[in-house]
């Protein structure tokens, strides 16, 4: 009867450790530095795509950033509750953050964290563009 007990001891360890080995992690295996989240986003003359995102609340996200137009372009995050319909209205006190200005036919790479779960406009800042269509909408969950 010891025998069938630690036997059976050994099956149901060995159950436990091949059920923790399947659940294991999210993680990708990185060393846990750097953002979990990336979104893309590609700036033509004049618009962006996708002209939509969605990243989590209080967690840091990479945005990958390419300028495939013919002039430089940014991304920019405004603030909660400070939208623009028209140039007219933006002040550079109303942006969050930024992908500044990048060159025709480059990219680049940059990370940021919103603490505040809501949707956010995007616009690309330099003058002319804007009224030009080029917004979007980061939605932050």
């Amino acid at each position: 009867m010891t025998q069938t007990r630690r036997a059976l001891g050994v099956v149901v360890i060995t159950l436990v450790v091949v059920a923790l080995g399947a659940c294991g992690s999210d993680d990708d295996g990185d060393s846990g530095e750097g953002a979990s989240t990336s979104i893309e986003a590609t700036a033509t003359d004049f618009e962006f795509d996708p002209t939509g995102w969605t990243v989590p609340a209080g967690e840091e996200f990479t945005i990958d950033f390419t300028n495939d137009g013919g002039v430089e372009h940014e991304w920019a995050v405004l603030k909660a509750g400070d939208d623009i319909e028209s140039e007219d209205e933006f002040a550079e006190e109303k942006v969050l953050f930024e992908v500044e200005a990048i060159e025709p036919g480059t990219d680049t790479s940059e990370s940021f964290t919103v603490a505040e779960a809501g949707e956010y406009q995007v616009i690309c800042a330099i003058e002319t563009h804007f009224d030009a269509g080029m917004e979007g909408t980061l939605t932050v969950e």
